[in-house]
C-alpha cells in the first residue's frame, strides 16, 4: 500500500496468485466479422492464384496439394490483462483502515460510502 515499504519481505513470501484474462476489443469483434464477410471471396482469389501457379509449372507433379494463402491480414489478437492478487506474505501485519486511508481519490468521489470486503 506504499511506494516506500519499510520492510524487505523474507524469500519465498509473499505468495501471489496471478489472473490472467482475455477480454475481446471491438476492433477484434470486427476484424472477426470482415474476416466471415470476406472468406468466400479471399478463398476463391487464393485458390485462382494457385491454379495459375500450378499450371505454369505442369512439368511438376504434387500428390499434395498447393496451401491457399489470402492477401488480406487480420488482427484478431485479444487484449489480455493481467491482475496480481497477494494471498499470503509471512511479514503481514494487519493494519485495519489501511485500505481506506491509502486508497485511489477516484474511488474515494466515486463512492464515498466504499467498505472494502
Amino acid at each position: 500500500m506504499t511506494e516506500n515499504p519499510t520492510f524487505e519481505p523474507r524469500n519465498g513470501s509473499p505468495t501471489i496468485h496471478v489472473n490472467i484474462r482475455t477480454h475481446e476489443t471491438m476492433e477484434s469483434q470486427r476484424e472477426n466479422q470482415r474476416l466471415w464477410k470476406e472468406h468466400e471471396e479471399e478463398t476463391r482469389r487464393a485458390q485462382e492464384r494457385a491454379d495459375a501457379k500450378t499450371s505454369t509449372n505442369d512439368d511438376v507433379v504434387s500428390s499434395t496439394p498447393p496451401q491457399l494463402h489470402g492477401q488480406e491480414r487480420y488482427n484478431l489478437h485479444p487484449k489480455v490483462t493481467m491482475e496480481y492478487d497477494v494471498v499470503k506474505c509471512e511479514d503481514f501485519v494487519q493494519d485495519m483502515g489501511c485500505w481506506v486511508r491509502n486508497m485511489p481519490e477516484e474511488i474515494r468521489k466515486a463512492n464515498p460510502n466504499f467498505v472494502p470486503s
